[in-house]
């Protein structure tokens, strides 16, 4: 693809989604004037379209959210309603119907396929649609979400029952499981902590007249200690949980200082230190008769009862830290191997600059098969991993996949066989998205076609220090295509806005050296050129 006609391709598509009047803009004189403009309206469709379809399914995926969190708020509206107002029927009735429509929107939203995004499912047909991974990611702030709820369904549990909600409990069953692991850990456990905190200095400051509030926060103590001490064989490393973990401790010390206070204050086992006559609970009494032998009896059942559910709610933690440890290595292993990958891809850049194609060729292809044999079945098995180590290893191939084709065309890729890339001028093609060969996404095409101005800048300069006039123009002309066409095409991820200012900065480069060769020209001399002495920043 010759980079005139990339640039008005996608300058098409972009005035077109942007709902430009095409009679009055000039650069849809400059697209209509080109004679090459339908071979590359297929690109401009693909990536206008892609990004267009992000954008909906992200939208719709926050427009859900904004739901969910409506609902949770509702409902714990309906839950102060209830314990403030004297008259409860009717207020119990809305509430078990709030928390019925919150169930069933949290249901929905789990097993809806528009939540997700499914970036390692790559079929054709309706299956993209409708066959999801069962660990592929959320999009938007759906996960943020379906951790609130985690949170306020364990928070009820507890209240009402006094145990803690297991992973595997009906309210998070279904076709696919309603929370993953990250989630329930999040919400069901450390979320619960800071609750139960919360709501232990609530009742302890009405421990002079509720006789039940000591033994809750004691009892509260307990099970935060009990949490945290499961969470400390987990290896939480730097994700977004390590974060929220090291804040569990803190709502323990808080529930400690809280005994601590009420202690100090004269609360004791449940009571105030009232006097009897002073209209406060009788003091215990050791129980020697029969009856209270049969209620010894019923207390050693309950909490005969507590300890088998601590004994099954560690169990279940057990099993959650034994998949989030297989994942860890999993992340280990990928990020090991995309290291060699993203090295054979940057090599092969410094092998063309070098003019050694073949080696050039072999790299690409090295990197291509650690992608597909070494590093697509992990990302397969764990579609979490999709971005960071294995996306930038996309990218770099891209760029690298790019730098060839522009050079080279697509001829001699497989065997080599192109000439020296400093006797000849570039190609001049631009592979589309549907030409590479491995699963990408749009903004890694795009990463890739920004960084190429980089490398084009490089060779530019290169051409410029043996008088290739002609060469740098190619350069300068596709750069610029390519800095138009991406500012054209509508919103941008964040991550290609902080690539424009480089790519900027490469034009203004090559422009001074055309200029400085034009200078030469006229003078009819030679002299060394400022691009001789500084050349071309690493970010650009």
């Amino acid at each position: 693809m010759r980079p005139t006609a990339l640039c008005a391709s996608l300058l098409t598509a972009a005035t077109r989604s942007l709902a430009l009047t095409t009679t009055t803009t000039p650069y849809t004189r400059l697209v209509s004037s080109s004679t090459k403009m339908v071979d590359y309206r297929e690109l401009t469709n693909q990536l206008v379209t892609k990004m267009k379809q992000e954008d909906d399914l992200r939208n719709k995926a926050y427009d859900r959210s904004w739901e969910l969190n409506a609902a949770l708020i509702r409902v714990e509206m309906a839950h102060e309603e209830v314990l403030s107002s004297p008259d409860k029927k009717e207020l119990i009735s809305t509430l078990e119907k709030e928390e019925e429509t919150l169930d069933e929107l949290f249901r929905e939203t789990a097993l809806s396929p528009a939540y997700y995004n499914n970036i390692v499912h790559n079929p054709s047909g309706d299956d993209e649609i409708t066959t999801i991974h069962e660990r592929a990611p959320r999009r938007g702030n759906i996960d943020y979400k379906m951790e609130s709820y985690a949170r306020y369904k364990a928070v009820r549990h507890y209240l009402n029952d006094g145990l803690l909600l297991s992973p595997n409990a009906p309210c998070f069953s279904g076709a696919r499981n309603i929370l993953t692991d990250e989630e329930y850990l999040g919400g069901a456990c450390i979320g619960l902590c800071h609750d139960l905190s919360k709501i232990a200095v609530s009742r302890a400051s009405n421990a002079m007249s509720d006789p039940t509030a000591v033994q809750f926060v004691q009892d509260a103590r307990d099970t935060v200690s009990n949490i945290l001490q499961e969470l400390l064989e987990f290896d939480w490393r730097n994700s977004p949980l390590r974060r929220k973990y090291d804040s569990t401790k803190y709502a323990l010390k808080q529930l400690e200082t809280v005994m601590y206070e009420l202690s100090v204050a004269g609360a004791l086992g449940g009571h105030s230190l009232k006097s009897e006559e002073e209209g406060g609970p009788k003091k215990k009494r050791i129980k020697v008769d029969d009856e209270n032998n049969s209620d010894e009896k019923d207390e050693g059942k309950d909490a005969e009862m507590e300890t088998s559910a601590l004994d099954t709610f560690k169990q279940e933690i057990a099993e959650v830290k034994e998949r989030m440890d297989h994942r860890d290595k999993l992340r280990e292993t990928l990020i090991k191997t995309s290291r060699d990958s993203q090295k054979a891809a940057k090599n092969s850049i410094f092998a063309m600059h070098r003019g050694n194609t073949k080696s050039a060729v072999q790299l690409l292809l090295d990197c291509e098969n650690c992608v597909r044999n070494d590093l697509l079945p992990i990302v397969k098995e764990e579609p979490t991993l999709r971005g960071g180590s294995f996306s930038n290893v996309l990218e770099e191939y891209v760029e690298g996949k790019l730098f060839y084709c522009w050079l080279h065309g697509n001829g001699g890729e497989e065997s080599g066989d192109s000439n020296d890339n400093n006797n000849d001028k570039p190609a001049g093609k631009i592979l589309t998205f549907d030409e590479i060969t491995l699963p990408i996404t749009v903004d890694e095409y795009i990463g890739g076609l920004c960084d190429l101005t980089g490398e084009i800048g490089r060779f530019a300069v290169a051409r410029g220090t043996v008088r290739d006039k002609e060469s740098v123009k190619i350069c300068l002309e596709t750069s610029k295509n390519i800095y138009m066409a991406i500012r054209m095409a509508g919103k941008l991820p964040g991550n290609i806005n902080k690539k424009m200012n480089p790519l900027k900065n490469s034009i203004e480069k090559m422009e001074r050296i055309l200029y400085e060769q034009s200078l030469m020209e006229m003078a009819g001399r030679k002299f060394q050129s400022s691009m001789e002495e500084g050349g071309f920043d690493a970010e650009d």
